[in-house]
């Protein structure tokens, strides 16, 4: 009957390693998960790649719709290239919606460039807006993306922001200077 019963250091023993190797199991099963999930976006990406697909894959990964993009994008189909960069801006967060929103800023830049050479000043102003503001939620994502910025001050060149000042609209008075120029008021010590 006495060797029946377990010691405490080994029934806690026994329990670590036991939850220790569920633990791992559990680590296992999301690692195969991933590995087969990354098999079947490359074999999606590689078909479509390959011309086998005519459509853009039906993939729930961002990464495949910056990648299809490609092909509209050599083709000059602006709209589903654009379409598909869009959807992978919003699905994703961090690097790959970085890289998403960057190569969407680069395709309304070059569509606007074409369009402008072409003499259609006015059709590329809304392009432009576009890139600009594609360069700039590329830069808020990651504020050292120099591409990004350089691109962006090529966009401002060819179409700058308006300036405040000359919008019309009445000047905002800030609070500094709103105090010092006040006339009989004193906000000091009584």
């Amino acid at each position: 009957m006495a060797g029946k019963l377990m010691h405490p250091a080994r029934r806690a023993l026994r329990i670590a390693l036991l939850l220790a190797s569920a633990a791992l199991a559990g680590v296992l099963v999301l690692e195969t998960r991933q590995i087969v999930h990354a098999a079947y976006v490359n074999q999606q990406l590689a078909a479509y790649l390959a011309g086998q697909l005519t459509s853009a894959p039906m993939s729930s990964d961002a990464r495949v719709w910056i990648a299809a993009a490609r092909e509209p994008e050599r083709a000059g189909q602006v709209a589903p290239a654009a379409a598909l960069l869009r959807r992978a801006a919003d699905a994703s967060h961090g690097q790959l919606r970085q890289i998403a929103l960057y190569d969407l800023g680069n395709l309304y830049l070059r569509e606007a460039l074409r369009v402008r050479h072409a003499g259609a000043d006015a059709s590329a102003l809304p392009l432009l807006e576009l890139a600009k503001e594609s360069y700039r939620g590329a830069l808020l994502e990651r504020p050292d993306l120099w591409d990004a910025k350089f691109n962006l001050e090529l966009a401002l060149r060819v179409a700058p922001d308006p300036d405040p000042d000359d919008t019309g609209a009445p000047q905002i008075m800030t609070g500094e200077r709103a105090v010092t120029t006040m006339r009989a008021f004193t906000l000091g010590l009584p």
